[in-house]
């Protein structure tokens, strides 16, 4: 049986890929089907390829660097959890040693 939340998430994206799609086709319908000359209609439509790929790339890169600074923090944050843990485990140790001497 599917979790509500799934379900949820797995419409939304594909409504999202559905207007996305719907959205490229649409633009790229009204592109080629504008009375332009053919050439003209080719180069608009290499700018905009170009346009794309571009802030697609600086997309990639900010999600890359934003990934790559997560992940570091959370590098940082387990190791001091991981510092606090042994801490802890040898004062429990070192208590446990003073209270069997103390029997």
């Amino acid at each position: 049986m599917m979790d509500e939340h799934t379900t949820q998430g797995d419409s939304c994206w594909v409504n999202t890929f559905v207007f996305i799609a719907g959205f490229l086709l649409g633009a790229g319908s009204a592109i080629l089907l504008t009375p332009e000359a053919g050439t003209h209609v080719r180069d608009r439509l290499a700018r905009g390829a170009k346009t794309a790929q571009d802030e697609f790339s600086d997309m990639a890169s900010q999600t890359k660097e934003a990934v790559h600074a997560w992940s570091e923090e959370a590098k940082k944050t387990m190791k001091q959890a991981a510092t606090r843990v042994n801490s802890a485990v040898d004062a429990t140790k070192q208590a446990v040693k003073t209270d069997s001497f103390d029997v």
